[in-house]
């Protein structure tokens, strides 16, 4: 079947070495497991003939055998003892089972963990454009999701899939050793049926699984918009229109849910009518064509054991083939793992020296899929220890400019330098310590404000002497002598338990922490009132010496106050160099 060949394929391209070996192993164990059902199945088989045929000790050599070296009086004894043996069989083969399943739910767990850590590492390979340009909900979905579905549905189903149809080839083969008649009965009473519902279902379970892609990150937008914007929401009264927004989401995916569920029971309902359809014509050909009832009833036995685990192992091989079609969508998220596998690369790190300016030369700028340049033959030096406003009307490329300097875009044309060295990824790393950046909305963890200042420090980790200069050169030693609980105050999810005036002063205290040469401040004050505004606007005076350069985008002139120097942007192109704040 082409979608197991193709995922074959893919599993085997997209798995690093170490991995392959672990398949291959996890492969051996299902084919273990496998076996040892198939044990448990004909250690049933001298219990039925002993049970059905008389003077078997007589008749088979084996049994004969037990019976001599275990000195037995009479059959009963034996009946008993083979089933002792049988109920031991089948318990060390289910103690050995759930030990297989165990491995290979570790390693199926293990491949969801690392691709999601390799999927996330690409994602930050592509850097800020990508996070940008894409859902939040669909890159968590693909994160989540997309990795999990791969290990368990697309890996662990393969190998099902290819175990089971080896087991089935092996019961067949018994079948037609045994009788190749009864062996015709299977084909022709079951095999059309499992085709039939493979071609009904299949394009189904592709569709399902489209269908299901993508609606969750729908979903998953109107939940997070709903929660995040509950003060507009309630009171533009639109939380209604939200929840029917959900509702009808919901109704589509619950409706692809409940065929899911049909489509992955229904092989057990059709194979399971199949094989009684066998039944009833074994049983019409042993009545005119078998010599007597005993020989009727053995065959009808090896009949029920062999169906016993065909039936399950067709209806494994359905599930396995409808999860694979339902969850080819993860291969084209994968797949980028496979394509891209030089973004993958470790880049070597290098230093880079920041002790006399920032630089443009002959900067343009123009978004991927866009042939609109968005900046222009940008040249602009930024000494060290400058504080630098940038200043235009909406949409003339400030926050892209920003943007650059800050390292997230690099120049279409042209080049950043960095004292005398120009940016690039090598020297990310040792850049991104050098520079603090505080955002109109500032970003700010469900944490203390230890951890929000210390952003991505462990809790034992953080420097308290460094904390509490950070704190106070940021003026909110006076913020932390009304909270209870002092610097770890738990702030609530994004800050909510502070002023727009606070979160932003944690940012400033953010990049003071992490001893920044560079502050970029983005709109950080707009949304302030007056008071806060200039608050925080002497706060960052009192921060502005010979080491510490700043740059700021602002709307408000007053925010701009105690700049060296501000450069108008219009037009795609900084016109107006070096304005004298007094003059505009």
């Amino acid at each position: 079947m082409k979608i197991v060949i193709r995922t074959v394929k893919f599993i085997l391209d997209v798995l690093p070495g170490k991995d392959r070996m672990k398949l291959f192993i996890v492969f051996c164990l299902l084919f273990v497991n496998s076996f040892l059902d198939l044990l448990g199945l004909g250690a049933l088989i001298p219990v039925f003939t002993v049970l059905l045929e008389d003077n078997v000790i007589e008749k088979y050599a084996f049994l004969r055998w037990i019976y001599d070296i275990l000195s037995l009086t009479n059959e009963n004894q034996l009946i008993v003892i083979l089933a002792i043996v049988l109920f031991v069989i089948v318990v060390i083969k289910n103690i050995i089972g759930l030990l297989i399943i165990k491995y290979n739910s570790k390693f199926a767990l293990g491949l969801s963990k690392e691709f999601t850590l390799r999927l996330h590492k690409l994602y930050y390979k592509k850097g800020f454009s990508f996070f940008k340009t894409t859902n939040s909900n669909v890159v968590v979905r693909n994160l989540r999701a997309a990795t999990n579905q791969f290990a368990n549905i697309q890996v662990l189903g393969t190998l099902n899939f290819l175990n089971e149809v080896i087991v089935l080839t092996f019961i067949v083969g018994g079948i037609a050793l045994y009788n190749f008649k009864i062996l015709l009965l299977l084909l022709v009473t079951v095999l059309p049926p499992f085709i039939i519902f493979y071609m009904w279902v299949r394009k189904r379970s592709v569709e399902l699984g489209e269908i299901s892609n993508r609606i969750g990150p729908i979903i998953g937008k109107n939940l997070f918009q709903s929660i995040f914007g509950f003060v507009d929401v309630k009171i533009m009264g639109a939380e209604n229109d939200f929840r029917n927004k959900i509702e009808d989401n919901l109704d589509d995916l619950v409706d692809v849910d409940i065929k899911t569920n049909v489509y992955n029971l229904a092989p057990t309902r059709v194979i399971e009518s199949s094989i009684m359809l066998a039944v009833a014509l074994i049983v019409s050909f042993g009545i005119y064509y078998l010599p007597s009832k005993i020989e009727l009833l053995k065959l009808l036995g090896l009949f029920a054991i062999a169906g016993y685990r065909i039936m399950p192992s067709i209806n494994r091989m359905m599930i396995a083939i409808n999860g694979l079609n339902r969850s080819y969508w993860v291969l084209n998220v994968l797949g980028q793992l496979k394509n891209d596998q030089a973004n993958l690369t470790p880049v070597i790190e290098e230093e880079i020296v920041y002790n006399k300016h920032l630089k443009l030369e002959n900067v343009y700028f123009t978004y991927p899929g866009s042939t609109d340049p968005v900046l222009e033959n940008i040249n602009l030096t930024i000494k060290k220890g400058e504080v630098i406003g940038l200043v235009g009307p909406s949409g003339a490329g400030k926050t892209t400019l920003m943007n650059i300097l800050l390292g997230f875009l690099t120049p279409t044309k042209g080049n950043y330098f960095i004292d005398d060295t120009i940016l690039d990824v090598s020297h990310e790393k040792s850049f991104y310590n050098k520079i603090g950046y505080v955002q109109q909305q500032v970003y700010l963890i469900d944490g203390t404000i230890a951890e929000n200042v210390a952003f991505g420090c462990k809790h034992e980790e953080v420097n308290q002497e460094k904390l509490n200069e950070a704190l106070n050169k940021a003026n909110l030693l006076g913020m932390l002598s009304n909270l209870p609980e002092g610097v770890n105050e738990i702030i609530g999810e994004n800050g909510t338990k502070l002023s727009g005036g606070q979160r932003q002063r944690i940012g400033i205290a953010r990049a003071l922490y992490f001893d920044s040469d560079v502050i970029f401040l983005d709109e950080a004050t707009s949304s302030l009132d007056s008071k806060t505004e200039k608050d925080i606007t002497d706060s960052i005076q009192s921060l502005s010496d010979d080491r510490l350069t700043i740059i700021i985008i602002a709307h408000r002139l007053s925010t701009l106050a105690h700049c060296n120097r501000i450069f108008e942007i219009k037009d795609k192109k900084i016109v107006n160099k070096e304005l004298d704040f007094k003059k505009i």
